[in-house]
């Protein structure tokens, strides 16, 4: 009962914060932005904003996922009559590698502001250096790990198709989803909206499953 109730909340929580996290964290002066709008940005409520989101919100929101993905694998394992090990590594690894590279971005977004307010701007040429954090953080979020959550969603979806988990509308708009996220170039921000989006659907059906399962049981 624990696993399909821990992956629903888990996967509903996730979606939440992961979201709220990467809008606070994205917005922002700009690259563009010269170092006295970048200054007033970090030592305002702006800056403020980026450490919520970078100490707060994205830690949770990882934690959250690493929850999903645990809750969901055991429920999956609940209904498979033969499990494939491969298969059901390659969604561990591949879920930890992404909120790894997730934590790694954001911690990229929250050294600027962190360096603004702790350090000396004019002395230490913080300015500089945290547009190449910004640039850094980007690329490993919207290459990388991004290319590392569809991954995460094949094999999750191949493993809880076989189940019988997801129904087959979900597991072919997931297939879609899989291959914007791996073979997409661009920096589009709503492509950032596939992963939340898959977890709190895949969430509410493992949630919902279960509790007509335990109806029927009853």
């Amino acid at each position: 009962m624990f696993q399909g109730s821990g992956a629903g909340l888990a996967g509903f929580l996730f979606s939440v914060l992961f979201t709220w996290g990467f809008v606070l964290l994205d917005h922002g002066p700009g690259r563009t932005a010269d170092d006295a709008a970048l200054v007033a940005y970090y030592q305002g409520s702006g800056g403020t904003s980026l450490i919520v989101a970078g100490f707060y919100l994205v830690p949770f929101a990882g934690l959250s996922f690493l929850w999903f993905m645990a809750a969901s694998r055991h429920r999956i394992s609940e209904l498979t009559l033969r499990e494939d090990p491969l298969l059901a590594t390659v969604q561990l690894a591949s879920g930890i590698v992404f909120v790894a590279m997730f934590f790694v971005a954001a911690a990229a977004a929250v050294s600027g502001v962190t360096a603004v307010r702790v350090g000396d701007l004019a002395s230490t040429g913080v300015a500089g250096a945290t547009r190449t954090m910004l640039t850094y953080g980007d690329a490993l979020l919207m290459i990388f790990g991004f290319r590392m959550a569809g991954v995460f969603i094949l094999a999750s979806t191949t493993r809880a198709l076989r189940a019988h988990l997801f129904p087959r509308w979900f597991s072919l708009l997931s297939y879609l989803a899989v291959a914007v996220l791996l073979f997409s170039l661009s920096y589009l921000r709503w492509i950032v909206l596939i992963i939340p989006v898959w977890v709190v659907v895949a969430a509410a059906i493992i949630l919902f499953r279960r509790i007509v399962g335990q109806r029927a049981e009853a």
